[in-house]
């Protein structure tokens, strides 16, 4: 199981906070009552959006990393996942020494 994620799914909810985003501010612009009820509720779906993924994030102990060289994402995780294995495994025979 590897310990990493793909970004897809901050990506994800980040485009739902910024479709919210976009049909509170058409609800704005218009002049009628049950738009403004619209609006509000869509602001507080924004708010709940945002501090859903504020802490989801919050809950690891490290900040997540973006790795932007070469390879596909399956290739860069197979291999973090292969090094980790192997240093896990270095780290246990050192200990057994």
């Amino acid at each position: 199981m590897s310990r990493f994620l793909r970004v897809g799914i901050f990506l994800d909810r980040l485009e739902d906070i910024a479709e919210a985003a976009s049909m509170l501010s058409e609800a704005a612009k218009s002049e009628e009552d049950t738009e403004l009820a619209r609006a509000m509720e869509l602001a507080d779906d924004i708010e709940s959006m945002a501090r859903e993924l504020r802490d989801f994030i919050a809950r690891w102990n490290c900040e997540p990393l973006i790795y932007t060289g070469k390879g596909t994402t399956e290739e860069i995780i197979n291999l973090l996942d292969t090094l980790l294995t192997n240093a896990e495994s270095a780290r246990t025979e050192n200990l057994q020494n």
